[in-house]
Parts: C-alpha cells; sequence; structure tokens
C-alpha cells in the first residue's frame, strides 16, 4: 500500500541518530507509520506494528521515536505546514464574479493539500478531546492557522463580521466537510459540485452583498438522495426501548461525559465505571463490552439529535429562534461530543454502529433539506449541500479552538454560528 503522504514529504530529523543510512531508517519507519495508521487507525496501532511493516527492530524504532504518539504528532506537523504555507497564499476575497473565482480557486487547494494528508486528518478527531495527550501539539497548529488566516481575511469583508470567530468557525468547517467527502459522505454530489457549493457558502458567509450572477452554478448532476423514510431508533434488539434504571443511568450518563472529555478510544470501561461509581458487574449485567456501552448511547443521542432536528423548520424564522435553537444544539453537542465522532468513525466490524450511522445521518440531513428548501433565497445552493455544511458547522465548530486563546465563549460562538447559518444558508444578514 502507499502511503497518502508516500515519499513526497521529508523530514527533519529530531533525534542524535545522524548519516544517511539514519535518515534513510528515519523516514521509512515515517512511512510505513501512515501506513499501518491508515490501515488499522492510530488507537489500534502498536509500536510493534510500526517496527514490522518498517523492517526494523522495536529498539531501533525507539532510537528515533520514543512513543507512538511521536510519530503521529511529526506527521501532523509536515500536514501542518503545508496548510499554513496555502493560509498565508491569500485569496483576492471580493463580493464579485473574480473574488469568487479567486475563493474557489483557494478552496480547491485546501481539498488538495488535505487529500494528500488524508490518513492523518481522519484520525484527527478520534482523539482530539480535551484530555487527550496530542491535544497541546493540535492546539499550536490551530493558534497557527487561525493567526494565519486574519490578517487577509479581515480587510477583505465588508462590514463588523467578527473576523477572529469567523476564521475559528470557518477552519474546522473546512476540514469537516473535506473528510465527509473523503469517507464517501457526498449526497451524491461529485467533488465540483461540492466545491462549488462550499465556495458559494463561504462567499455569502464573508460578502452577502455578492450579486448572484457572481456565483458559478453548479453542473447539472443527477440528485441521489433517497426518498425521505419513518424514522425508527435503530436496529432492533429485541425487547424494544425501555427506561434504564437509575444504575445504567449512571453508568450511561457517565459513559457520555467520559467519552466528551477523554474520547472514546482513549477511555477504558474502568474510567466510565470511576466517573459512575459504580462496579464491574453492574455494568457487564447489563452491557457487553465498551462498544455495546457506546450502541445504546448512540441511539440515546440520536434519538436526542433528531427531536433537535425536527425543531429547525420552526427555528430559522427568526434571529432570536434560531439563536435558541443553537444553544441547544451545543448543549447536546458538548454532552455527546465523544459519542458522535465514534459513531461516525464506527468501523465494518460492529454491525450494530455501522446500521445506526448509515441510517440516522441520512435521517438528519432529509430533515435539514426539507427545512432548507423553503426558504426563498438567490444562493445557488443545493439545500444537499447545505444539510452537510449545517452538520458540519454544528459538530465541529463549537470546540475546534478548545484550550486556545481563540476559544469562543458560550454567547460568542451562538452569535458566529447563527452568522454562518443566516448568511451563507438563509440569505439574511443579521441585525
Amino acid at each position: 500500500m502507499t502511503s497518502s503522504l508516500g515519499r513526497r514529504a521529508s523530514y527533519g530529523p529530531t533525534s542524535p541518530v545522524v548519516g544517511e543510512r539514519g535518515v534513510r531508517t528515519r523516514q521509512a519507519i515515517l512511512d510505513a507509520a501512515v501506513d499501518v495508521f491508515q490501515a488499522k487507525g492510530l488507537h489500534d496501532t502498536s509500536v510493534d506494528d510500526i517496527a514490522e511493516a518498517a523492517g526494523v527492530s522495536r529498539a531501533t524504532l525507539y532510537q528515533y521515536f520514543e512513543r507512538r504518539d511521536d510519530l503521529f504528532a511529526e506527521l501532523t506537523g509536515v500536514a501542518a505546514s503545508d496548510l499554513l504555507a496555502l493560509i498565508r497564499r491569500p485569496a483576492e476575497l471580493a463580493p464579485t464574479a473574480n473574488g469568487y473565482d479567486s475563493l474557489y480557486r483557494w478552496l480547491a487547494e485546501w481539498a488538495r493539500v488535505q487529500d494528500k494528508y488524508r490518513t492523518l486528518s481522519q484520525q484527527l478527531t478520534v482523539f482530539d478531546f480535551p484530555q487527550s495527550a496530542l491535544r497541546p501539539v493540535i492546539a499550536r497548529h490551530i493558534v497557527d492557522y487561525v493567526s494565519s488566516l486574519t490578517p487577509w481575511l479581515g480587510p477583505a469583508v465588508d462590514d463588523d463580521l467578527d473576523v477572529d470567530g469567523t476564521a475559528t468557525v470557518l477552519l474546522p468547517l473546512l476540514f469537516r466537510v473535506n473528510e465527509y467527502r473523503e469517507r464517501g459522505v457526498n449526497r451524491g454530489l461529485d467533488d465540483t459540485e461540492l466545491l462549488a457549493a462550499v465556495t458559494t457558502f463561504v462567499q455569502f458567509v464573508l460578502f452577502p452583498s455578492t450579486p448572484a450572477a457572481a456565483v458559478r452554478p453548479p453542473r447539472a448532476h443527477p440528485r441521489a438522495s433517497p426518498p425521505r423514510r419513518p424514522r425508527s431508533s435503530g436496529p432492533e434488539t429485541g425487547g424494544g426501548p425501555r427506561k434504564p434504571s437509575a444504575a445504567v443511568r449512571r453508568i450511561l450518563d457517565a459513559g457520555a461525559a467520559t467519552f466528551a472529555v477523554r474520547g472514546y478510544h482513549a477511555a477504558s470501561v474502568q474510567d466510565v465505571l470511576d466517573a459512575a461509581g459504580a462496579g464491574r458487574g453492574t455494568f457487564y449485567r447489563h452491557f457487553d463490552d465498551k462498544a455495546d456501552l457506546l450502541a445504546s448511547l448512540s441511539r440515546d443521542c440520536l434519538a436526542r439529535l433528531a427531536e433537535q432536528v425536527d425543531r429547525f423548520p420552526a427555528a430559522i424564522g427568526d434571529g432570536a429562534g434560531l439563536r435558541q435553537w443553537i444553544t441547544e444544539s451545543l448543549a447536546l453537542h458538548r454532552r455527546y461530543r465523544g459519542v458522535f465522532r465514534a459513531l461516525l468513525q464506527a468501523r465494518a466490524h460492529h454491525p450494530v454502529l455501522e446500521e445506526l450511522r448509515a441510517s440516522s445521518l441520512e435521517d438528519i440531513f432529509q430533515a435539514f433539506d426539507g427545512a432548507l428548501a423553503t426558504v426563498e433565497r438567490s444562493r445557488l445552493l443545493d439545500e444537499r449541500a447545505g444539510s452537510l455544511l449545517l452538520l458540519s458547522l454544528l459538530e465541529r465548530g463549537p470546540d475546534y479552538n478548545f484550550g486556545t486563546p481563540y476559544d469562543l465563549g458560550p454567547e460568542r460562538i451562538v452569535e458566529i454560528l447563527a452568522a454562518f447559518i443566516e448568511r451563507g444558508l438563509l440569505g439574511r444578514v443579521p441585525q
């Protein structure tokens, strides 16, 4: 297998090992790590896996890298350098056709760079949680990204848009939309159509006054979204939904809280039990393992998310209703952040999670589709793309910058998300 990094990037040595042979060995270890991360995922990859793939001993690998996480951190540094180089080459933003085309080209290059490092980008949301050991590394990259974007974003926008806040939400939005695309969650839109949709959305967020004639129309493409189906509670488990006992409720609450701060993969059953104040016997009377707990939490998460999504059409009628809806959505996001991310990352070896993800994501998208289809706006934006952007915005935007100087407070993030939705999707400027 050839890695997405392949042999295209070189890495500067950080160990005392020197010489041409040492450089080649170090490069072989990094290349092998990318391949193994792609095949197994970060949390299921061991140092032995990487050493075997590189054709070196464990002792040799430790001469260059002390831990598996050090390997991943260095690889993310290479990807971050390429993204920073792009961010520092500003698009010529303006509410004109030329401004739109410049933004389109810049976003196309962003997608190309993210595709080059897709192995790494697909792993980031697996471990990017407040208590992750790698979070400080990611936070440093985020500060570099935002501080490099705001100098050319700020002078370009045509009103009092919150520039720092816009940058801190725009970046994770682009990461998430491209990750969905890489995973095949494209809703029947090809890459060209999706790129045009993202460009249109960002253009109107920055410049609501852009004339419709300046926007590049998408190519005609058959709609591939299936017809709306009745919503179900997920795969049948034999007994139907039952109200959990107090003991089970404590474990579920502790699981949601633990996964939200540590991430599903990094958290253990014991971590959950310590938070719940429960014993292993209680846990295993009700759950087979950690994955079974995740499946139960996923059903709970998706049921509440479906209720929240169903309230969206009524919420978009006025600014106050939209902001209240966003506030409630953020509270839901905080509770189930770890659950929803783990559900999106579910692998085929857990069929219950696979089925939950496939059915529930499309239900969410179609509910958003229906609301966006009723909006009268001169925006050349397919509602399928609009729904994908909306979920990406809500799912990744609120917590991308936590622990950095660009962390946004509760009231500010609500206002910024409202501005993105109103300008980019609803075709109105907040007053």
